[in-house]
């Protein structure tokens, strides 16, 4: 774990993906439970804090930004007059966390890729997947525009869900796409998704696969 005193109310913590699983954790826990996502944070506070700067009831915010290697950390300690140094938050963070989230501020500027709910058969799967790093190699093999994704968590397994946009199958056809999917989860009926999906948790709205490869996959 790399520490950096960025300022005075400031810290950047960088940890590796080893780090993170020696942890029991992966960025899409953190995205997909609060409470873990506050332990986890004020741990690593705990952790990193040496000379006590931060005392124990200042208010604070944490941002992460993940990347292949693993996620960056940045603890602010939020006071009345935060200037520029002190407070490091930038557009480029903010798409990447409403990537993440799937929130956007301006949902008219992308291009909307959420599943419809009248995907026919043919073009419309879903995965269920029992690990993050079979979903990340999902993502990697199945690269092929078009193809609308979104991802959920529930009981510790993964879901994607995934529908052709259109019948122009230029780079694939969907049979040629479920094939690989085949190989790294199982297909489940859309009826009992259905019925997962009220108590899932949606961690990556739009464009999944996407996302996927580009916070977990090295160049």
């Amino acid at each position: 774990m790399q520490v950096h005193r960025i300022s005075k109310n400031t810290i950047q913590v960088n940890m590796d993906t080893a780090e993170l699983k020696e942890r029991g954790i992966t960025m899409l826990d953190l995205l997909g439970n609060k409470s873990q996502i506050q332990n986890f944070f004020y741990q690593i506070l705990k952790e990193v804090d040496t000379d006590h700067t931060f005392a124990k009831d200042d208010p604070v915010t944490f941002q992460v930004m993940p990347s292949s290697s693993g996620l960056e950390l940045l603890i602010t300690k939020v006071t009345d007059k935060n200037d520029e140094e002190d407070n490091p938050t930038n557009q480029e963070l903010k798409q990447l966390l409403e990537g993440l989230t799937g929130v956007s501020s301006d949902a008219s500027s992308s291009r909307q890729t959420e599943i419809s709910e009248d995907s026919d058969d043919l073009n419309h799967r879903i995965y269920e997947i029992e690990g993050i790093d079979a979903t990340v190699g999902l993502a990697e093999s199945l690269q092929v525009e078009g193809l609308a994704s979104s991802l959920y968590t529930f009981r510790h397994h993964y879901f994607l869900d995934l529908a052709f946009l259109d019948d122009n199958y230029i780079e694939m056809k969907p049979t040629d796409a479920w094939a690989i999917a085949n190989e790294f989860g199982t297909s489940i009926p859309l009826k009992k998704f259905e019925k997962i999906k009220s108590q899932a948790k949606r961690l990556i709205t739009q464009d999944a696969l996407g996302n996927l490869r580009r916070y977990f996959v090295k160049a």
